[in-house]
């Protein structure tokens, strides 16, 4: 049951306007790609929370 994420799936998007020269691999890239690394550990420790809290129902 693995579903990406949110912030995966802009990572991913953006990698690939990378991949296809539609923008630069700069400092703001790297910046907005490690916020989302950041936001995606954040959200993963809220869904195991979730998950947890459902199981203990």
């Amino acid at each position: 049951m693995s579903q990406s994420s949110l912030p995966l799936m802009l990572q991913m998007a953006l990698k690939q306007h990378v991949l296809a020269s539609d923008i630069q691999d700069d400092e703001e890239l790297q910046n907005i790609m490690h916020k989302l690394v950041e936001l995606n550990s954040k959200l993963e420790v809220i869904k195991d929370k979730a998950r947890a809290k459902k199981l203990a129902r």
